[in-house]
């Protein structure tokens, strides 16, 4: 019983594989089609442990860029910055090629072409609301620039400008070419097959070859000064005013200023007091400082200003609460920190040095004499004193 089930399950088994036989020797018996065919080639080929039918070629050079901000920048501002951009535009005009680091150097891999390229120190959003950046895609046309804004207090006719406070600018500029001699010079390693195979990876390992770039940005940002003498300092509560004639933002792809001007603000808290001798002497001078762009392009020498392209206005409260504004033309008394600035000037048109407005001038500002504990000593009219136009100093 058992032998008989057997034999009829290996019959069972049997017939449908000489069937399958069969029909596979009719099938091939039939004049063959090319479409079969090809696919039955496509599956041997894929099924083969073969070598690449196409090599991948580095076609990029690794540029290093080096920024030495300690020459100029720390310098100047005291510090280093806390990070830096660079821009690299193609030659074809294309958008440019962004990136940011918070190092002093940064490396890019870039195709052979003609490159412009302009660093300066943080990102663009660290600067807003006070300073923007205008057409950025376009080396030729990139500027920087000051917000306006106004108060409602006794200037409230005046359109101010910021003040690029903090963070300070620095910017370098460079061109430079990459050829394809340069890319056939930087060598290029290829990994072993066995290694391509095994690991599914590109069949190169990049270069250890980088070409360095080294800048040195040039400060765009620079404080202005003020120091002047007044007599009776005692009768003087708080000071405001502003300065005209300072330029209003730069050139990003000539590190020129503008030559638009601004009108910028000096905030009562910001000044300081001191006495030129002991407590008998009346006399004393106020000071105050802010961040500028400095003088516009065509300006920054002495020689190239007249006195009416800078006027300072005093606001001055007495302690009795009268009030005396005075305006001053003062282009001709701004100067750098030391005469080495102008003569930098002069050389590069830079401004690598602080500027200075320093108005020690005998009688310049005269405060009627008010007696701190009565307020008595000065009975004239706020109005009397409100304004006293315009006054021309001259110059050197």
């Amino acid at each position: 019983m058992i032998k008989r089930s057997l034999k009829q399950l290996a019959r069972t088994l049997v017939r449908p594989r000489l069937r399958t036989l069969v029909q596979h020797i009719a099938i091939l018996s039939q004049p063959l089609r090319p479409m079969p065919l090809l696919l039955a080639l496509l599956a041997v080929l894929a099924s083969c442990d073969r070598r690449p039918l196409e090599v991948i070629v580095d076609e990029q050079v690794r540029v290093k860029i080096i920024v030495r901000w300690q020459v100029n920048f720390v310098n100047l501002y005291g510090s280093q910055p806390n990070g830096m951009t660079v821009m690299i535009y193609p030659s074809d005009g294309s958008a440019p090629i962004v990136r940011t680091t918070n190092a002093d150097n940064i490396t890019v891999r870039l195709d052979p072409d003609e490159y412009r390229m302009v660093i300066f120190n943080e990102l663009m959003e660290e600067y807003a609301p006070y300073v923007r950046f205008y057409d950025a895609d376009s080396y030729d046309r990139m500027t920087c620039r000051a917000t306006k804004f106004s108060t409602r207090n006794w200037d409230a006719d005046v359109d101010y400008t910021y003040t690029p406070e903090d963070p300070r600018i620095a910017v370098a500029l460079d061109t430079f070419l990459i050829t394809r001699e340069m890319v056939l010079q930087d060598t290029t390693i290829f990994i072993p097959y066995e290694e391509y195979r095994d690991n599914g990876m590109v069949n190169y390992r990049e270069s250890e070859h980088v070409y360095e770039i080294p800048e040195v940005p040039w400060p765009m940002t620079v404080d202005f000064n003020v120091r002047i003498k007044i007599k009776h300092r005692q009768s003087l509560r708080t000071i405001e005013g502003n300065i005209t004639g300072l330029a209003d933002g730069f050139s990003m792809s000539h590190i020129i200023r503008s030559t638009e001007t601004a009108t910028h603000r000096f905030e009562p808290d910001k000044w300081e007091r001191y006495k030129c001798g002991d407590d008998q002497d009346s006399t004393g001078v106020i000071t105050t400082r802010i961040a500028s762009f400095g003088l516009p392009y065509g300006k920054e020498l002495i020689a190239e200003r007249d006195s009416a392209d800078n006027l300072l206005t005093l606001n001055l409260t007495l302690t009795n609460d009268s009030v005396i504004r005075r305006t001053y033309k003062v282009g001709k008394y701004i100067r750098y920190i030391t005469p080495e600035g102008e003569e930098a000037r002069i050389r590069y048109r830079q401004d690598l040095q602080n500027l200075l407005l320093e108005l020690d001038l005998p009688d310049l500002i005269t405060l009627p004499p008010i007696d701190a504990s009565t307020g008595a000593g000065f009975d004239a009219k706020v109005d009397d004193w409100e304004d006293g136009g315009t006054i021309d100093l001259g110059g050197f």
